[in-house]
């Protein structure tokens, strides 16, 4: 039962994550589709003060706006947009794919607003749906992978499961890694959602805590996950 690992997740937490993790998570933008998708495709390579640079310079540099329609975002001329992303992150490319993050971010736009899916409450509404329809819309985007989803969505407060790192981290340092079980990542969403209720905190902090040092453990081969 998935409700019998509460307690050694819980327990191995201090070993995994930094301190401070319960305040390190962002708010996010849960009514600005706009600033959601580009702050997502960041953060999912970027540390925090960084996107927040990129989040500010879109603000400034579109006032007026309310940054909750895909299809402006799409209609903006992919080399505008990398002004708009500010100059020292609009002409940057996402890690391992010689492609510009700008126009990772034009094109998944295009796709979401072709799909009718415009404003976060779009977003947050087809996360919903039955499947993992909106995350396999989005990785059709060369340069979107599944952590990047994972990023948006946690940007735009829609529901998304963990992806495969999580998954890893979670079940190594929980008793089904002792057991030789399999927790799929419905199961380890289930575990974050229950362990975080135990800590009496959002379930998104906390997977955004484990996300990041999923993230960092991905980036370091051979670094051990806790201890």
């Amino acid at each position: 039962m998935i409700e019998d690992l509460v307690p050694s997740l819980r327990a191995a937490l201090p070993g995994i994550l930094p301190a401070g993790w319960r305040d390190a998570a962002p708010w996010g933008y849960p009514r600005q589709s706009e600033l959601a998708l580009v702050t997502g495709v960041f953060a999912a390579q970027l540390q925090p003060p960084a996107v927040a640079e990129i989040a500010d310079s879109v603000m400034r540099r579109r006032p007026g706006s309310l940054l909750d329609n895909l299809g402006d975002l799409a209609a903006i001329d992919p080399v505008e947009l990398r002004s708009i992303l500010g100059e020292r992150w609009g002409d940057s490319t996402v890690l391992g794919v010689p492609r510009r993050r700008a126009e990772v971010i034009h094109e998944a736009a295009g796709v979401l607003a072709g799909a009718g899916l415009r404003t976060a409450a779009d977003l947050q509404g087809a996360a919903l749906e039955p499947g993992e329809g909106l995350s396999t819309l989005l990785q059709s985007v060369r340069g979107l992978g599944p952590g990047t989803w994972v990023s948006i969505a946690f940007m735009v407060h829609a529901t998304s499961l963990p992806d495969d790192a999580v998954v890893s981290l979670v079940s190594t340092c929980t008793e089904a890694a002792r057991a030789q079980a399999s927790l799929s990542r419905a199961g380890v969403a289930q575990l974050i959602r229950l362990t975080a209720a135990r800590l009496a905190t959002d379930e998104r902090v906390l997977g955004y805590a484990l996300a990041r040092r999923a993230g960092e453990l991905a980036r370091t081969p051979g670094a051990p996950a806790y201890g």
